[in-house]
């Protein structure tokens, strides 16, 4: 999978995530948008409900992948803080 496809599914979580979102609450869906830290746009539970959505669109996509194991948690800068991080955290997981 390359990098394209994993910023669109991405994408395409932050939109679905937007779907139950007030429009005043809205998230930014672009590719260098922030999700979680200092400058992001998520709470902890809307980050969860971030990844679970984008491991099931993985899964669908025949890549069985679990993005919350210990090295995410363990790492000094974190791969859920914008598109740009979780798609090459996504890749490396991938083994890309």
């Amino acid at each position: 999978m390359n990098p394209e496809q994993i910023q669109k599914i991405i994408l395409e979580a932050l939109h679905l995530s937007n779907l139950a979102r007030e429009d005043n609450r809205q998230l930014t869906v672009t590719p260098d948008a922030p999700l979680f830290g200092d400058s992001g746009q998520l709470d902890s539970m809307s980050l969860v409900a971030l990844i679970i959505d984008i491991e099931d669109a993985l899964r669908e996509a025949g890549y069985d992948v679990i993005l919350t194991a210990e090295r995410a948690m363990s790492r000094a800068h974190s791969p859920f803080k914008d598109v740009p991080s979780l798609v090459a955290y996504i890749e490396e997981c991938l083994g890309n």
